[in-house]
């Protein structure tokens, strides 16, 4: 009777992981399934060096990512500049407690701000719009932002002191978001004044595949909602010596534990990203909004600080060239994605 028993539930056993096996979510190709797993990984490692970055409106040393590409924003990422003889375009204006750190930064490269001609916007939070006003005012340039984002940046911020940063609710105690990663404190990325920014009035409204060009530069917009309502990612390539690299600047990947809780967070507007993601590839260089996610700071040894990174970036740009880093990052966002509509449709 025991050894009858002990085989049934042998074979019940083997019958569960075989159907588990079968009904196993996997991305669409041309994303992998050992791409899903790296994923997971860089996404745990993101998140837990941006714990590291305790002050993200705080003053950091500006470089040469890429060919005509610089860093020029603070310790969070946030601004970066394009540049040629005919003018610049400048990625995200930063923290409106940092402008003025930030217009030092681009000088110090050895650029003008009355050089700049177009100030791209990825969304409207304090952290990536609030200096749009001030940089606007010193360089004259036009301000372009996604279509949705017009009324929020025009209007300007004012979010209650102490708010967390949308949508990055906090989440139970053992229910950390991004497949098992350490959750962020969602109060952490607020500095004095994050909350507040004037408004601005944007130059241009922005539409999914739109073209800018600036002088021989050409970056094409993808309006990629979730994070707010017309997050838009930027696309663009960059030639050092005799080699051109495709970049792309996306902001954000998280995904709340119940994907209903996301104000801006749709079936329809996620599957778009997804095949926007797909679209893009290859992506050589990655640039999150936010510098713990740059395919630069992931692509380094696992056991370094923040500090650690930026000082080595400043040192060598070969770190910021690995086109595995933003498919790995796409596949497991898609299988996340897939795997908690699932739990809202078993409800």
């Amino acid at each position: 009777m025991r050894r009858n028993f002990l085989l049934t539930a042998l074979l019940i056993a083997t019958c569960w992981a075989f159907i588990q096996a079968q009904t196993a979510i996997l991305p669409k190709p041309p994303f992998t399934a050992r791409a899903v797993e790296l994923g997971k990984q860089l996404a745990a490692k993101s998140l837990e060096i941006r714990q590291q970055i305790t002050n993200p409106s705080g003053p950091a040393e500006p470089f040469k990512i890429m060919g005509n590409l610089y860093f020029a924003g603070v310790s969070n990422g946030e601004v970066y500049l394009l540049t040629s003889p005919q003018g610049h375009v400048m990625f995200g204006a930063g923290y409106a407690v940092a402008a003025e750190s930030v217009e030092k930064n681009i000088e110090k490269l050895g650029f003008k701000m009355t050089d700049i001609k177009a100030i791209l916007l990825n969304h409207n939070h304090g952290d990536q719009s609030g200096a749009a006003s001030y940089m606007k005012k010193k360089s004259g340039a036009a301000v372009m932002a996604g279509f949705a984002e017009i009324p929020f940046l025009e209007h300007g911020g004012a979010l209650p002191a102490g708010a967390a940063v949308p949508n990055i609710p906090p989440a139970p105690r053992g229910q950390g978001q991004g497949q098992g990663a350490p959750q962020p404190n969602p109060n952490q990325f607020q500095p004095a004044g994050a909350n507040q920014y004037p408004p601005v009035k944007v130059d241009r409204a922005l539409f999914d595949g739109d073209v800018i060009k600036v002088g021989p530069l050409t970056v094409t917009a993808y309006l990629m909602p979730g994070h707010s309502a017309s997050s838009t990612s930027f696309l663009y390539t960059v030639r050092e010596g005799n080699r051109d690299y495709r970049v792309f600047e996306f902001c954000c990947w998280e995904y709340p534990e119940d994907l209903s809780r996301g104000a801006y967070i749709t079936e329809a507007s996620v599957r778009h990203n997804l095949e926007t993601f797909r679209k893009v590839l290859p992506v050589d260089i990655y640039l999150e909004t936010g510098a713990y996610g740059w395919s630069g700071t992931l692509n380094q040894a696992p056991n370094l600080t923040i500090t650690e990174r930026m000082a080595k970036l400043r040192a060598d740009n070969r770190p910021w060239l690995n086109r595995d880093i933003f498919a790995a990052l796409s596949a497991a966002r898609e299988v996340e994605f897939e795997e908690k509509l699932q739990k809202i449709g078993a409800r």
